[in-house]
C-alpha cells in the first residue's frame, strides 16, 4: 500500500511538472508575434510552404502566437543563414524555412559561407523534392538523346546556387552543349524568361514547385520535363530520366549526389540553437502534428503541394551523410562555382 502511493505520488509530480512547463510554453507564445522567415523570393515554392504553414501551425503550439512570414532572399539562402544565426532571437520566436544549400554550403564556399548547421536546432522537414530539368517547345527538346544536339540556353539564379553550377556539372561533366544566363532573382523570374523565349530551359525548378505553381502549365504541354536528378524518381513524373542514369560512372555520380542530395530534405525547418528546450521541444511537436492534421493536408492537397514529415533527428542524420562527402567529389564541384559572382552571357 505504502509502496503504490510512493508509486502515485512520483506519477503525479512528473506530471505536474510536465504540465507547467506546457503551461510555461503556452505563456510565452500567448499574444506573441513568430516570425517564419524564409531564404527565398515571395514567389518560390518555399513560400507557398511557408504560407501553407502558418495558416494552421499556430493552432498546434500552446498559446496559438500570431505567424508571420518574412522573405530574406539572397546569395543562394547565405543571408537568411547569417539572419538565423546572427540576427533571429533564440527565444523560440523565430523559426527558419531554409534553403537546403545551406547545409554544404561552409564545404564549396568556406569564404562567404560563415556559419554551418551545427548553430541551428533542427525543427523538422516538411518533403523530400527532387530537382529538374525542362526546356520550353521552342527549343525543340522533346527527350535525353536532343540534349547534345546543338547548343542550348540555360537560365539559373546567381552562380552560388545549385541550380547554376549543378547545370555547369551537366554542361561540364556530362557532356551537355549549354550555355549559362545566371542572375535571376528565383525560379519565377527564370520561368517567366523560358515562357517569353529568352531561354531554351531550366534546371531550376523542384518538384514541389513543380507540382503547387505549374502542374497545370504542364499538363497543357507549356514545356517539357527532359531530366530529374537525385535523390530519386518522383512519382508523378514517370518515364522521366534520371541524371544518375546518364551519368557514365560512379564519380560523376557522386558529384550529381553532392549537388543535388541535399533535397532529400527540401524544406528543413529550424530555429537557431540555443533556444530553451521545453519551446524547441513545442516547435518540434507542432510541426509534426501540423503536417499529420487532416485539415492541413486537405488544402495542401488543394494547391498542390506534397507533404511528407521527416523527424529532426532524420533530417540532421541525412545532413551528417551528405556532409560526409569525400574532399575530392567536393573539389570537383567546387571547380564549378565562379570565383567572381557576375551574370554569364
Amino acid at each position: 500500500m505504502i509502496r503504490s502511493l510512493i508509486l502515485l505520488a512520483g506519477v503525479l509530480a512528473v506530471s505536474s511538472a510536465s504540465n507547467a512547463r506546457a503551461d510555461a510554453v503556452a505563456d510565452f507564445y500567448k499574444g506573441k508575434q513568430v516570425i517564419l522567415s524564409v531564404g527565398s523570393a515571395a514567389g518560390s515554392g518555399f513560400t507557398v510552404y511557408a504560407r501553407l504553414l502558418s495558416r494552421h501551425f499556430a493552432n498546434h503550439l500552446p498559446g496559438k502566437p500570431n505567424i508571420v512570414i518574412e522573405n530574406r532572399p539572397g546569395a543562394s539562402g547565405l543571408r537568411h543563414m547569417e539572419y538565423m544565426v546572427t540576427v533571429a532571437p533564440r527565444d523560440g520566436s523565430a523559426i527558419g524555412l531554409l534553403n537546403p544549400a545551406v547545409t554544404t554550403a561552409h564545404m564549396l564556399r568556406p569564404k562567404s559561407a560563415k556559419h554551418t548547421t551545427d548553430k541551428l536546432a533542427w525543427i523538422g522537414n516538411a518533403n523530400s523534392e527532387v530537382s529538374t530539368c525542362l526546356f520550353w517547345p521552342h527549343s525543340g527538346v522533346k527527350s535525353v538523346g536532343d540534349l547534345k544536339k546543338r547548343e542550348y540556353v540555360l537560365g539559373s539564379s546567381g552562380g552560388t546556387g545549385s541550380s547554376y553550377y549543378g547545370t555547369r556539372a551537366m554542361n561540364t561533366i556530362l557532356g551537355f552543349p549549354w550555355r549559362m544566363v545566371s542572375g535571376y532573382q528565383g525560379s519565377s523570374d527564370v520561368m517567366l524568361a523560358g515562357a517569353r523565349g529568352e531561354i531554351d530551359g531550366t534546371c531550376i525548378l523542384l518538384s514541389g514547385a513543380l507540382k503547387a505553381q505549374y502542374w497545370q502549365n504542364y499538363q497543357r504541354g507549356e514545356f517539357k520535363v527532359i531530366l530529374q536528378m537525385p535523390p530519386g524518381n518522383h512519382p508523378d513524373l514517370p518515364g522521366v530520366a534520371n541524371t544518375m542514369d546518364v551519368a557514365a560512372n560512379d564519380e560523376q555520380r557522386q558529384v550529381l549526389n553532392f549537388i543535388y542530395g541535399s533535397w532529400a530534405y527540401g524544406r528543413p525547418f529550424a530555429a537557431p540553437a540555443g533556444i530553451p528546450a521545453d519551446r524547441l521541444t513545442a516547435l518540434r511537436k507542432a510541426l509534426k502534428v501540423t503536417l499529420e492534421d487532416k485539415a492541413f493536408l486537405a488544402e495542401a492537397a488543394r494547391i498542390g503541394v506534397s507533404v511528407n514529415y521527416m523527424s529532426p533527428e532524420e533530417l540532421a542524420r541525412r545532413v551528417a551523410e551528405i556532409q560526409a562527402t569525400p574532399a575530392s567529389v567536393v573539389a570537383k564541384v567546387r571547380a564549378l562555382i565562379p570565383s567572381k559572382k557576375k551574370k554569364q552571357q
